[in-house]
């Protein structure tokens, strides 16, 4: 299990930079920090919505700044809503357009993958992220594992596992983690595990939990790195924004 970390706006600043370097395996590039380069960077995850496909902005920004770097070999991708237009509340979507059929969805995120077979050719894995599910009508489709399971069974794509999206799913839903993480691992295309803590909420509100990306507690730093030696899962992103020294001082914790 190696150590990558996402390129976030702390690498703007050189000296944190240099430290959160210092202390991970490889780096991940975003779309956010397209800009930044350095070395060790093996991975790309791109906020794009597969499900709904991809816009000609969208398109030219994988011609501009993902074909050009062939050292990147792993680009992962999302599904977030299962509407075109949406409405945001509290950082929640909200539904502004019909919801889009689980048929035309898979169609959609196949398109998708084609297209950016295309333009950043065949020796390069393709990933789909498992998004978080909140009751606001806008999650129903793109968060469930038939959904995730088809795109990856079907397009020969890898699964980023992301364990607070997990968490945050299983929260809103009542339903069991070890159910939803199963159906999910046990495709074994599982390559990259994406780790920070969600918020729990415990009044008559139907939203159980929140990804609020906070560093992770002891106890779900041992699951994470648990499911990764089970499940074989190579790579462990710590998705922790908020502070570098923090980060840093998690990071080698890991370690």
């Amino acid at each position: 299990m190696k150590l990558l970390t996402p390129i976030s706006h702390l690498f703007k600043d050189q000296k944190n930079a240099n430290n959160i370097i210092g202390v991970s395996d490889f780096l991940e590039a975003r779309e956010r920090t397209a800009e930044l380069r350095f070395n060790k960077t093996t991975h790309y995850h791109i906020d794009f919505d597969l499900n709904l496909g991809l816009s000609e902005k969208q398109i030219q920004f994988l011609i501009d700044h993902v074909k050009p770097r062939e050292e990147i070999k792993f680009i992962t991708f999302q599904a977030s809503k299962d509407c075109e237009k949406i409405k945001i509340k509290n950082g929640i979507y909200y539904p502004n357009s019909p919801t889009i059929e689980f048929h035309n969805q898979i169609q959609n995120t196949k398109t998708s993958i084609s297209q950016i077979k295309n333009i950043l050719g065949n020796d390069r894995s393709i990933g789909i992220e498992n998004n978080n599910y909140y009751p606001s009508g806008a999650y129903e489709i793109c968060t469930s594992t038939d959904y995730i399971c088809e795109i990856i069974s079907t397009s020969n794509c890898h699964l980023l596992f992301d364990i607070a999206h997990a968490l945050v799913t299983c929260a809103n839903k009542q339903m069991s983690f070890e159910k939803y993480s199963n159906n999910l691992l046990n495709t074994s295309q599982c390559k990259q595990l994406h780790l920070c803590q969600p918020t729990y909420f415990y009044g008559k509100d139907p939203i159980k939990a929140l990804d609020s990306h906070e560093i992770p507690s002891f106890e779900l730093t041992e699951l994470s790195i648990k499911l990764c030696k089970k499940w074989r899962i190579n790579f462990l992103t710590v998705e922790y924004y908020k502070d570098a020294e923090t980060l840093v001082s998690y990071l080698k914790l890991i370690k």
